[in-house]
């Protein structure tokens, strides 16, 4: 046995090149006998595999598209998406849109409180991701969103086996590490080793015994991602007040103008349209509000000539000590029509969302896409609730806890006066 192996081994390594040219005789006697090179069939190949990536990312393109004009319509769109992806090509793609479609119905289930559009939101962003890695683009990182906390307050003056824990609702929490920090008199501490993470959308806080070390001198708990705060959690204490909250309407006098890229086509619609669609929105990051645009313009017939993209830009900051409880306006503004001539086109936004108008420039004499297509919007009034930052307990979390009865009445007898001052 082992004389035959040391044999093996010396063919292997001493008459090499013998398979090869075997090898090469095999594959000129084949080009023979088929009249056509080896180069062709694998051209042909490449071919299929490009179109077959062509497919797919123009069925992430509609996808993308259907949840820019309507993000409520995500499981629909998902689902469909999933039925067009059906060459054996496609399966690692589809594959991943099911997944998804799968990750966002157990997302909406029980405590989640997430909004319909938050979660269309989340399930572009997923698309994007896919559409990118399919594409060798850079991929965006996943930013974890948070929902809901329950409790919204740890009370101290409940017995200790009624705030054992917190429990964090909201969308991929499983994607990357998430800082957890609890504040005190004498500074802060890590406690992250305490965050036990269920699903991707379930997260828990152990505040127990063996837990997070939650003492009369605790403040606040917070949630950091990549240093950004994402949720701070009040620890009442005997004498821990009232946050200050109050309603801020901020105005912007000044118009944003976006053209967007060529994506497809000749640049020129000549006539023919373009079909038109924009969608503005307005996002609470907790300390500034994001105002997103997009615009799509795409010919009617021919070859379909396209120009597509989207900004997004800080639309608004928070003072100092202070942040963004909510939006009270509507956050979103849309608006379609198909263009007919060379002039401009209004298209009255409302008087509740992001936009009071748009003003789009579609098809004019000469190349358009990429250049001239694009859209000016003005903007409504912003009006946002404001929370103060410091160590006390929001209006809004001391109401919480006293629908779950998760507040000592004691508590309550002592910031009620407090709350009925702070009231508008």
């Amino acid at each position: 046995m082992t004389k035959t192996t040391t044999s093996f081994s010396r063919l292997s390594q001493t008459d090499i090149g013998i398979p090869k040219l075997l090898l090469c005789l095999l594959v000129f006697v084949l080009i023979l006998i088929t009249g056509c090179s080896i180069g062709d069939k694998i051209d042909k190949l490449t071919d299929k595999v490009s179109d077959v990536a062509g497919d797919t990312v123009a069925t992430l393109d509609s996808a993308i598209d259907a949840l820019d004009r309507n993000s409520a319509s995500w499981q629909s769109v998902l689902q469909d998406t999933t039925t067009k992806l059906t060459d054996e090509a496609q399966s690692t793609v589809r594959n991943e849109v099911s997944d998804l479609l799968n990750r966002s119905v157990a997302a909406t289930g029980n405590e989640l409180r997430c909004n319909i559009d938050f979660i269309g939101s989340r399930v572009r962003q997923a698309l994007a991701r896919i559409r990118a890695r399919l594409l060798h683009q850079a991929i965006p990182p996943v930013e974890p969103a948070l929902c809901h906390v329950v409790p919204a307050a740890v009370d101290m003056a409940l017995d200790a086996s009624r705030r054992n824990k917190l429990e964090f609702f909201g969308y991929d929490f499983d994607t990357t590490p998430i800082k957890v920090t609890l504040h005190s008199k004498s500074g802060a501490l890590d406690v992250s080793n305490k965050l036990d993470r269920l699903t991707h959308y379930h997260m828990t806080l152990n505040l127990g015994a063996n837990g997070v070390p939650v003492s009369s001198a605790s403040d606040r708990l917070t949630l950091e991602w990549q240093s950004r705060p994402i949720s701070s959690i009040a620890v009442i204490q005997p004498a821990t007040p009232v946050c200050r909250e109050k309603t801020e309407t901020y105005a912007r006098d000044t118009y944003l103008s976006f053209t967007p890229p060529h994506t497809r086509g000749d640049k020129e619609f000549s006539g023919n349209g373009p079909e038109v669609w924009a969608n503005a929105r307005w996002s609470n990051e907790g300390t500034h509000v994001n105002f997103r645009l997009w615009m799509k313009a795409q010919e009617t017939r021919s070859d379909w000539t396209t120009a597509e993209g989207e900004r997004t830009d800080t639309y608004y900051t928070a003072p100092p000590g202070w942040r963004i409880d909510s939006i009270v306006n509507s956050v979103e503004s849309t608006a379609h029509y198909v263009d007919t001539d060379h002039n401009d086109d209004r298209q009255g936004g409302g008087p509740n969302g992001p936009v009071k108008e748009f003003k789009f420039r579609g098809d004019r004499s000469g190349d358009d896409a990429g250049s001239y297509t694009g859209v000016d919007v003005t903007f409504n009034p912003l009006v946002v609730k404001l929370v103060e930052v410091a160590n006390c307990a929001p209006a809004s979390a001391i109401k919480s806890l006293q629908i779950k009865n998760l507040i000592a009445p004691s508590t309550i007898k002592r910031l009620q006066p407090m709350m009925l001052k702070l009231k508008p």
